[in-house]
């Protein structure tokens, strides 16, 4: 939540001066150590891009989304770990859209880059929630409760 937070908070912060104006000059530096930031390709609050790209942002927020959504809806100890085709086949279209784009064939779109941003965003929560949650079962902190779903039986 922090990580969307701060994207929308650059151009929030670059508009004061002082501190403010230096908190978002340091949170655009940060992005952009994994984002190109490309303003043509970014969305806009207030006349300034977010601190990450229209592809990343979707990524970002659709990622936000479906954890949001596997708190409040699923019990931890259901969920799974799907196959990893549904993986490949969320990534699929963003590959596309890159070569169709890269090739010159297509060019990528606004709406493109929001789609597959938040197809990839969306199905990423689906393999990493359980992951790190068999991570902290492994670590086996006795004040943690995951509901017994973890538990291991001794032989």
């Amino acid at each position: 939540m922090l990580w969307c937070a701060a994207i929308v908070a650059a151009p929030l912060l670059s508009f004061s001066a002082g501190i403010s104006h230096a908190a978002g000059s340091f949170i655009y530096e940060g992005f952009s150590r994994i984002c190109h930031q490309m303003d043509e390709r970014s969305f806009h609050l207030a006349g300034l891009k977010l601190g990450v790209c229209i592809r990343c942002s979707s990524m970002y927020f659709g990622f936000l989304a479906t954890l949001i959504l596997l708190l409040v809806f699923s019990p931890l100890q259901r969920i799974r770990i799907p196959s990893i085709r549904w993986l490949l086949a969320a990534f699929a279209p963003m590959l596309i859209d890159v070569v169709l784009n890269d090739t010159g064939i297509r060019l990528s779109t606004s709406t493109s880059r929001l789609i597959t941003g938040v197809i990839v965003g969306a199905v990423l929560p689906l393999y990493v929630v359980p992951s790190l949650l068999e991570a902290v079962a492994q670590i086996k902190l006795p004040s943690l409760n995951l509901g017994g779903f973890y538990a291991r039986k001794t032989q």
